[in-house]
Formats: C-alpha cells, sequence, structure tokens
C-alpha cells in the first residue's frame, strides 16, 4: 500500500504541475483575446454610418457656418488649453488634479458653447446632438474617475462616444459638399 500511496502522491503532484503549466500556457491566450475583443469594441465605438440625407434649406449655410465657428473657437481654446498646461509642465507646477481641473475645464467649454449654438435646420441639430453626446460621454468619463485614474484610463472608455463626433464630422463634410460652392465659402 505504500507502493499505491506513494504513486498516487506524484501521480497528483504530476497532475498539478501539469495543470498548473497548462493554465501558464492559457494566460497569454486569455490575455490575447481579452485584448482583441477590447481592440475590437473600441473598432466597433469607431465606426460609423453614412451621412444621413436632410433637404436643402435656406438655412444651411447659415448653420454650416456656425458650426464651423463653433469648431474654430473649440480648436483655439485647446490650443491655449495645450500651451497653458505645456507652459506649467515646463516650470514643474504641473499636478494630475491641475491636467485633470483641465480637462474638465475643456469639456465644460465645449458643451456650452454646443448649447449656445443657435441652429437652424434639422440637420445641424442632428450634428450638434452627435458632438453634444461625445463632450457629454468625455464629461461622464472624467468624473467617474479619481486623479489616478484620470492618467491610466482604459484606453476603450476613452473612446467611448467618439463615434458619434467623427459621424458628425462626416455629416457636416457631406452637408458642405451638397452645398454650391459659394455658400461653402461662408
Amino acid at each position: 500500500m505504500s507502493n499505491l500511496q506513494h504513486l498516487s502522491r506524484v501521480t497528483l503532484i504530476a497532475s498539478a504541475l501539469l495543470l498548473a503549466a497548462c493554465n501558464q500556457k492559457d494566460e497569454p491566450k486569455q490575455t490575447a483575446t481579452t485584448q482583441n475583443e477590447a481592440a475590437e469594441d473600441m473598432m466597433k465605438e469607431l465606426q460609423t454610418v453614412a451621412p444621413k440625407s436632410f433637404p436643402n434649406t435656406a438655412d444651411d449655410a447659415h448653420d454650416i457656418a456656425v458650426i464651423n465657428d463653433f469648431e474654430q473657437r473649440l480648436q483655439s481654446l485647446n490650443d491655449d488649453i495645450e500651451a497653458d498646461v505645456a507652459r506649467m509642465r515646463s516650470e514643474g507646477n504641473l499636478s494630475e488634479e491641475i491636467l485633470q481641473e483641465r480637462q474638465r475645464d475643456h469639456v465644460q467649454a465645449a458643451l456650452t458653447l454646443l448649447k449656445g449654438l443657435e441652429l437652424k435646420t434639422e440637420q445641424g441639430r442632428y450634428i450638434q446632438g452627435l458632438m453634444y453626446q461625445y463632450w457629454e460621454q468625455q464629461e461622464k468619463l472624467l468624473s467617474s474617475m479619481s486623479t489616478e485614474q484620470a492618467t491610466q484610463h482604459d484606453a476603450k472608455e476613452t473612446v467611448k462616444g467618439l463615434g458619434q463626433y467623427i459621424q458628425a464630422q462626416e455629416q457636416l463634410e457631406h452637408w458642405q459638399s451638397q452645398q454650391p460652392s459659394s455658400a461653402q465659402a461662408q
């Protein structure tokens, strides 16, 4: 019986080692699978649908100009914030809290500017809504994170809603391409 017990122990140990080795081999596959799934989810988020068709109106040029002005003002604000952050970083005065505060300021400014747009067309309001959804998502993301998480957040969460913003850009480009050349110059 002692030989049988010894053989059982050896078999048990060998089985445990074999299982442990199998699990270690499976871990990279599971990690790779998880990463692949995350990448697929991010790509799905970034997919957009073809631009919607809207009837042309006399107010199209006005709304296109308003949206383009919004984007220019937002880009100018973004440039100012980036310059401020770069200056603070070079001076050694940039903390994670300040960086997160600047990010929140940028998101709040985008939402405020979008709310203030006086658009007259259905297509303009559609684009405004897509952009607003994106910035709302960014606001939720920033408010749900602690300071430490702000710099280490999941890439999947970062791109969440970006598909709507891309869709808004594609819709605007489509809309502009549908306008007579004189209206595009405005």
